[in-house]
């Protein structure tokens, strides 16, 4: 039996292993694929779920003479297909009223075309952009909770550690603090915290992979 006939068999049998590698593996290039034809972030990341529901009431009817990559993107492409019907949002704005069919055109092109997931370069960086609007969101919030709640020593020693690079040690003197235990619960309390953030912003496990791997904090 071949690795993907096994793994279908593993999605069929509703092997919970199964499903969570198949998101992991698949999550990110269905976003993207529909993101080419839905601006929108957030309706973006609710479509690709929608994708993995259909992909679970369908995988009983999988039929083998088709790959596992065309059975997940012909559910991604007719998500898309009833999104913009669905909102009656045409792709092709009409240029007048008796010109309105025309609009539709595209959707009618779509459903006779394969769909063809973006490349791996067009997925990196989009995923970087992605990555880095978050991030930037994240270390605001962080920053901006410690500066209300009047936390200013705090941020004068991360600003140390994290932006110059200073050593544990050399930031207890520096700040004059006794014990550089106190300066490395500072900067462990601040990981953890960001890590948190980090997660509440990736819950579909698309930005930061290494968050969400066995061991990690």
């Amino acid at each position: 039996m071949s690795q993907e006939l096994s793994e279908i068999q593993a999605l069929q049998n509703m092997e919970q292993s199964a499903w969570a590698d198949l998101q992991d593996s698949y999550f990110r290039r269905i976003y993207f694929f529909i993101k080419r034809y839905v601006n929108n972030h957030q309706t973006a990341e609710d479509l690709t779920q929608d994708v993995f529901l259909g992909a679970v009431k369908g995988i009983g009817r999988f039929d083998p003479e088709y790959t596992l990559d065309q059975f997940l993107f012909g559910i991604a492409k007719n998500r898309i297909i009833d999104h913009f019907r669905k909102h009656k949002m045409p792709l092709i704005p009409p240029k007048s009223e008796s010109d309105a069919e025309r609009s539709t055109i595209w959707l009618e092109n779509m459903e006779e075309s394969k769909a063809i997931e973006p490349g791996a370069g067009v997925v990196e960086q989009e995923n970087l952009g992605r990555r880095k609007n978050v991030l930037g969101r994240i270390l605001k919030k962080f920053v901006g909770d410690l500066w209300e709640a009047e936390e200013f020593e705090k941020l004068m020693i991360l600003e140390y550690l994290f932006v110059i690079g200073g050593r544990n040690k050399d930031a207890a003197v520096r700040f004059g603090i006794e014990d550089e235990k106190a300066v490395a619960g500072i900067k462990f309390r601040a990981i953890e915290k960001l890590r948190g953030l980090a997660r509440q912003s990736d819950p579909n496990h698309s930005l930061f992979g290494g968050l969400w791997r066995p061991g990690s904090r």
